[in-house]
């Protein structure tokens, strides 16, 4: 899965609401476009679970499939991280919940 995280640096963060919705657009029209191209359809891990916001693949993946949050994706990017970028605030709380050791979050 290709990411579509952007780095902002520090001076351009302050007073850009409208950045910030526009680069969670981008993100949304990225994910739509890979999910209509089937890039992460019938993917099963923690990012794209996470990233669509499915608490309960997350559950199954984590305590039945012992898939760990504790590790990147191949873009170095954390489930949590997939979370927080599309919004998916019930796929996070859950993913840190689980988080073990807590000094992993990198968020």
């Amino acid at each position: 899965m290709d990411s579509e995280i952007e780095i902002v640096p520090e001076e351009q963060q302050q007073g850009s609401e409208v950045h910030a919705v526009e680069a969670r657009a981008a993100a949304a029209a990225a994910a739509a476009a890979a999910a209509s191209e089937g890039e992460d359809q019938g993917r099963d891990d923690v990012y794209t679970a996470a990233a669509h916001g499915d608490v309960e693949k997350l559950q199954l993946l984590v305590q039945q499939q012992g898939c760990s949050v504790s590790e990147p994706d191949a873009g170095g990017y954390y489930a949590l991280q997939w979370g927080a970028l599309n919004n998916r605030t019930a796929a996070a709380q859950y993913l840190i919940e689980v988080n073990d050791p807590p000094e992993t979050l990198m968020l």
